[in-house]
């Protein structure tokens, strides 16, 4: 199925009518298990693909190899809420921070259901958005982002980059990116959102890309070039 913005609109209404099919696994949301929790909010982005031909493209980001939690990974931008915020104007203020797209770029097409990160002990809300002209800047300011990622859901979706990512006994759904994996919250997150948007292509989850400390923690990102 070619992927196209009135999916997502779609899958936006089914969230709001209770019709979303819940990630489970280790990022199942429950009240309980939530308990002393921060809240925060995240945007799947979308926007007319950049290459020749039909498609769309997401924006990731990459993280910094030297934050404290999950350094060096690929995610989806967005943060913690401030005082008074809900989760989607977290996700559009936080996506203009980390990569310099303006929130009146951003089309809110709606929030899915709240999942769980139990590592940083985070409740995390994804946002689904749309943009007809979206453009990350060139430039933001050093801090949390390395740098933004543009990336053809047609490249995400490909069964050759896909695999499950091992790593300390931990597994996850994994997307093979020029750096890097996307993997653990964000791969699972993604590879769900792409079921329920029904743009999922068969792959074999039994191919096993195993993950050792360092490239976990995106120390490569850190060395001079030359040095890899």
């Amino acid at each position: 199925m070619q992927p196209r913005r009135d999916d997502l609109f779609e899958l936006a209404a089914r969230a709001a009518s209770g019709r979303f099919k819940k990630l489970g696994g280790p990022h199942a949301y429950s009240e309980e298990g939530s308990r002393g929790f921060r809240h925060s909010g995240v945007l799947l982005l979308f926007t007319p693909t950049a290459q020749a031909g039909p498609g769309l493209d997401l924006f990731l980001v990459q993280r910094s190899p030297l934050l404290r939690h999950h350094p060096g990974q690929i995610a989806l931008p967005g943060g913690r809420l401030e005082p008074g915020e809900d989760a989607v104007a977290a996700a559009v203020r936080e996506t203009h921070e980390e990569t310099g797209i303006a929130p009146d770029q951003v089309e809110v097409a709606g929030p899915l259901p709240p999942v769980l990160v139990p590592i940083s002990e985070f409740v995390v809300t994804p946002v689904l958005g749309w943009s007809d002209t979206a453009h990350a800047a060139d430039e933001v300011t050093p801090g949390e982002v390395l740098h933004t990622l543009r990336v053809p859901v047609a490249e995400l979706l490909d069964p050759a980059a896909r695999a499950t990512v091992q790593m300390g006994g931990f597994g996850s759904h994994g997307f093979r990116r020029p750096t890097g994996w996307v993997w653990g919250f964000t791969g699972n997150l993604l590879d769900h959102v792409f079921d329920q948007l029904g743009w999922t292509l068969p792959w074999d989850p039994g191919t096993v890309y195993r993950m050792g400390w360092d490239e976990a923690r995106g120390a490569d990102l850190l060395a001079e070039p030359g040095e890899a």
